[in-house]
């Protein structure tokens, strides 16, 4: 068994490509992480209503500075569902004030009025604020909505009687923490070492199936059976399949190569000095609809009366970043070793990872990495691809 264990640098922002929609933007992949000392707050309120009944008092005051007058009749009739969509995203920061900040630019407020929001949010620690507000979102909506629709007071949303609670605990026991899972770079890594191992051999055409074998990782079938003959000659004519695997048929062939995912370097994971929320930043694009701008070429169809342009937001690992990373390879076979190498120098002259590289995305520092290479191995490889070139042609020519 053969590690690789380095830290890489981002050199532009990372975005994963691989995302989860966290209410209107796109959130960096997450892994839950146990906290080593969990947070345990002795809560100001007497129980959760109160607690809830706080947070709604700014929500109301947020809701009620939003100007519908220039808004479409659409956007009102989805009003509720964007505010929780707003609502849920804006959690994703460190502090309670950046969350009073992105909810305001959100739905471009410029300033709030009332001033008993300062005692409110004096009143949380971040984390209780932001925590709770993440796990009962759905729930604030409904009494917010039902509120507006009966046009009561908060301390009546409840006809049940609350029970006070002597000591009022908040626990937060891990830490939600992005990541660029091992399965992105693994695909980027087979992409660019198949691209290569082709190229090198002379194979220009392929059919769709042998296509996805070697570039995505196959389809399972149970059409015919495939023997550990047929699955030596595969490696044999292609030894980076033995590296990255694929299915065969109803057989699948499993890689040699562990691909760990990249973990960001910070105070959370106790290897770095800043929070992760430090190293998070965000991008927007837009998208507009061409059509209706083009000159030289006449568009004909029907009209959709849709939204030409649209603002969208997504996460992103800052530039700077720094990442622990890891190879693992679990075989000794000479000639998978050297298309391990192989691949090594391949990636360091691909430094691209994750989505958007046509965007100033995604490429990294990779000089850690470069010291692990043996040049010579990677050579062997090389050189038996040269050397059965003629070999490996009529193999992939036999079945087309």
């Amino acid at each position: 068994m053969y590690k690789v264990k380095y830290t890489f640098t981002a050199l532009q922002p990372i975005f994963t490509g691989a995302d989860e929609d966290f209410g209107t933007e796109r959130k960096l992949i997450r892994e839950r992480v146990i906290i080593k000392n969990p947070i345990v707050i002795k809560s100001k309120f007497k129980n959760e209503f109160d607690r809830r009944n706080a947070i709604l008092k700014v929500l109301k005051n947020i809701w009620k500075n939003i100007d519908m007058s220039t808004m479409s009749n659409s956007r009102i009739m989805g009003i509720y569902d964007e505010f929780a969509s707003k609502l849920l995203a804006s959690t994703c920061v460190q502090t309670k004030y950046q969350f009073l900040n992105e909810m305001c630019y959100k739905f471009g407020i410029r300033s709030l009025n009332d001033e008993e929001i300062i005692d409110i949010l004096n009143n949380f620690p971040d984390e209780e604020f932001l925590t709770t507000i993440r796990y009962e979102h759905q729930y604030l909506i409904l009494l917010l909505r039902r509120m507006n629709k009966e046009k009561i007071k908060l301390e009546n949303l409840f006809d049940e009687k609350i029970e006070q609670v002597e000591d009022l605990i908040f626990t937060k026991n891990y830490e939600s923490i992005p990541l660029i899972q091992g399965n992105t770079i693994r695909g980027e890594l087979r992409r660019i070492a198949m691209y290569d191992f082709f190229k090198t051999v002379g194979i220009t055409k392929l059919s769709k199936i042998k296509y996805h074998q070697y570039f995505t990782g196959g389809q399972l079938s149970s059409m015919e059976a495939i023997d550990i003959d047929v699955k030596e000659e595969e490696i044999k004519n292609c030894p980076m399949l033995g590296l990255f695997g694929s299915a065969i048929g109803n057989m699948t062939i499993e890689g040699e190569l562990l691909v760990s995912a990249a973990r960001p370097k910070c105070k959370e994971h106790g290897n770095g000095e800043l929070s992760y929320w430090e190293l998070l930043g965000k991008r927007f694009q837009t998208r507009l609809d061409s059509s209706k701008t083009e000159r030289d070429i006449e568009i004909v169809g029907a009209d959709i009366d849709i939204t030409t342009q649209m603002k969208y937001e997504y996460e992103v690992f800052n530039k700077g970043t720094q990442f622990e990373h890891q190879f693992v390879l679990r075989t000794e076979n000479p000639i998978i070793v050297s298309a391990f190498n192989h691949m090594l120098k391949l990636f360091t002259e691909n430094n691209f990872i994750a989505g958007n590289s046509a965007r100033d995305m995604g490429e990294i520092d990779l000089t850690e990495l470069k010291q692990f290479i043996d040049e010579e191995e990677s050579k062997k490889y090389i050189n038996y691809l040269l050397e059965h070139k003629e070999e490996i042609k009529n193999y992939f020519n036999k079945d087309e």
